[in-house]
């Protein structure tokens, strides 16, 4: 039997791979509120049903373990529930500074991430060839769509999406280490530059943790 707040919140939790930092983000509320939760407290009232729409959870169930566990549909008034914007290179290469006060209205759509995702991942289309190669795998055509974590810290090897001191937008390349040097990598053979070395003059905006096709 589940007896308490946080036993009831808690699968929620791990299917997303999240930790007290994370939903607190997502709630935007902080750490020590989750934190009591956890040592055996519940959320307010008005916390409750964030974290009841969060989910898509029955706010009674999850204030109380009584009642159906599901929302109930018409009770739904947000459908970016479950969802990550989908957004442009530019607003990609900036969502550091936008990502607070993003609104549902500033993505050109919302899609549901089937990966385990922080609260703040967005997705973005694939423009250009530079990282379409057959012959490998994954592969990334123009038009595909890629999901992106900014709460994931970018191993060598990674796919990341970049914005260079340059540039306004944001590029999309894998990430590169090699004798204390580092570098965003094509993965085309024929695209041009292959190689493109970064030190001070890049922020990384995120890792791709996946890709969808549409139809």
């Amino acid at each position: 039997m589940v007896d308490t707040y946080w036993e009831r919140l808690l699968p929620e939790l791990e299917a997303r791979g999240w930790k007290i930092q994370q939903l607190a983000d997502a709630m935007k509320i902080s750490y020590q509120a989750v934190r009591k939760v956890k040592e055996g407290g519940s959320f307010s009232s008005q916390n409750n049903i964030k974290a009841a729409k969060l989910f898509r959870l029955n706010p009674a169930w999850l204030a109380t373990g009584v009642g159906p566990r599901e929302m109930d549909g018409t009770d739904e008034d947000d459908d970016t529930l479950g969802k990550v914007p989908l957004i442009s290179s530019v607003q990609a290469g900036n969502w550091s500074e936008i990502v607070d006060n993003f609104q549902p209205g500033d993505a050109s759509e919302w899609i549901p991430c089937p990966a385990k995702h922080g609260p703040h991942t967005f997705a973005l289309t694939v423009e250009g060839e530079s990282m379409s190669n057959p012959g490998v795998h994954p592969s990334y055509e123009p038009g595909n769509i890629i999901f992106v974590d900014p709460g994931r810290s970018a191993q060598p090897g990674d796919r990341v999406v970049v914005r260079l001191e340059a540039q306004d937008q944001a590029t999309f390349k894998q990430y590169l280490e090699e004798d204390g040097r580092k570098f965003l990598r094509a993965i085309n053979p024929d695209w041009r530059p292959k190689f493109i070395e970064i030190n001070g003059d890049a922020t990384i905006c995120g890792v791709v943790i996946g890709k969808w096709v549409p139809e």
